[in-house]
């Protein structure tokens, strides 16, 4: 079964001209480069992505201001002479990074982050590529293969269609799919039962949901006997509490993987604990007060694709905080190591009526509300004040009063009838500093 679902992939990559399983034989020699090889075919690979970039409407018009010049690039460390890249920059328009010349296939990328403000992406495919090798490779360092049966806990739609569309896609890749919205003990139980049912083997998904269904485990009994070789947990910032919980209830490792929708995958855990950069798809720079730092010293992480020549991010701020991890790992592995400070959270909430709900549902309302075309609203956050939640929603003109209805129906399809909800339009939102990316935010303790 695991072969045919891996063959299944393997066609469909074809039929999409992503070269993933070449991609993933290179990436298997240069794991174990050095770092000064790595950063040698860094240069290389920059140089390129530099001139489909100075051909974008945005580098032109912002390196032309900061009088900078791909062609005085000589070395990495002369990146940090260019201006940064902004999400606003994107939201504004998308396509102002587009490479005019580039033909060949592009993926389109539409996401609100975890912050609640849309944002659309162009990818080509050999981008693509290597950030499905990248994940292949990664999992490959703990025995999971492609085909191999996974239960994922998370990246479910809100909508019928949506949810259609997953369920296909689940089938061809020999995965079942858990709603994290819903995390209250009854389905938690239900999930147990399917993951029992079904075998998997591992488990992938956000680590808040994750980490509920394994204090459920804990409480309940009944899961060191999945025969679960993994847990891998994306999309939010693993914290160490998670961490342990999830390890203790499912009794085997739990692996980090780190990675934005922008760029696809940007490292990777190994068996050893390390957290390994995608060295040959990203160059990251850690920065503080727009000056990159010494290994070891926390920063901004600023990340450029160097494989996207279709629409080039070249030094774009994640928006997330990091520090690159001195000295080799003991795995062997050349590629430098991250570690991850600040970075998505979406966690869950108990509401009055006792359920409990994945946090992450207020990112897919979002992503539901803003990214269509006819949308009304251009950016909402979701505030909570004890059994209260307060939605503050900046418009698009005009857009105001029919969507404002639309955003409170759903709210209360979400929390329930009864919830105190309100709706404040605002020009713009304001959010606390550590709040900034998130579309969640608790005020109660405040």
């Amino acid at each position: 079964m695991r072969l045919l679902h891996a063959g299944l992939y393997r066609v469909i990559q074809a039929a999409r001209r992503e070269p993933v399983q070449r991609v993933l034989r290179e990436l298997r020699r240069t794991e174990w480069w050095p770092e000064e090889r790595l950063r040698d075919a860094q240069l290389i690979k920059l140089r390129p992505v530099l001139l489909a970039a100075r051909r974008a409407p945005l580098y032109r018009r912002i390196w032309a201001a900061a009088g900078v010049d791909p062609a005085g690039v000589r070395s990495l460390d002369d990146l940090a002479r260019f201006p940064v890249v902004e999400k606003d920059h994107l939201r504004a328009d998308p396509a102002s990074v587009r490479d005019p010349a580039h033909r060949g296939p592009v993926n389109v990328h539409v996401t609100t982050g975890s912050s609640g403000v849309p944002l659309k992406v162009y990818r080509g495919r050999l981008a693509g590529a290597y950030g499905r090798a990248t994940q292949l490779r990664g999992r490959s360092w703990h025995g999971l293969r492609l085909g191999d049966r996974e239960v994922r806990f998370g990246g479910l739609a809100l909508e019928a269609l949506g949810r259609t569309r997953a369920r296909w896609i689940d089938r061809l890749m020999n995965r079942s799919r858990l709603d994290p919205f819903d995390l209250s003990d009854a389905r938690l139980a239900e999930d147990l039962a399917l993951i029992r049912s079904w075998r998997p083997r591992y488990l992938y998904g956000y680590p808040s949901a994750l980490a509920l269904l394994a204090a459920f485990v804990e409480r309940t009994g009944g899961g060191r006997d999945l025969g679960l070789k993994a847990v891998v947990c994306s999309s939010e910032r693993l914290y160490e509490h998670r961490r342990a919980v999830i390890a203790r209830a499912f009794g085997c490792p739990v692996v980090d993987e780190y990675g934005a929708a922008e760029v696809s995958i940007l490292a990777m855990e190994c068996p050893r604990g390390g957290l390994h950069q995608a060295s040959e798809s990203v160059f990251i720079e850690i920065v503080r007060d727009g000056v990159p730092v010494t290994p070891g010293e926390e920063g901004e992480v600023i990340v450029t694709d160097l494989n996207n020549l279709a629409a080039p991010l070249v030094r774009y701020r994640l928006g997330d905080r990091a520090r690159v991890v001195r000295g080799t790992c003991d795995c062997g592995r050349g590629l430098p190591r991250l570690q991850v400070l600040e970075g998505s959270a979406f966690g869950s909430v108990l509401l009055p009526d006792g359920r409990r709900i994945g946090g992450v549902v207020f990112y897919f309302l979002a992503e539901s509300l803003l990214m269509r075309p006819d949308a009304g609203l251009a950016e909402i956050v979701v505030v909570r004040r004890g059994s209260s939640f307060v939605v503050r929603a900046v418009p698009r003109p005009g857009g105001a009063q029919g969507h404002r209805a639309e955003l409170l129906r759903r709210l209360r399809e979400i929390l329930g009838a009864g919830a105190d909800v309100d709706i404040e339009i605002v020009d713009r939102i304001e959010r606390p500093g550590g709040d900034k990316y998130r579309i969640l935010i608790d005020e109660s303790s405040r």
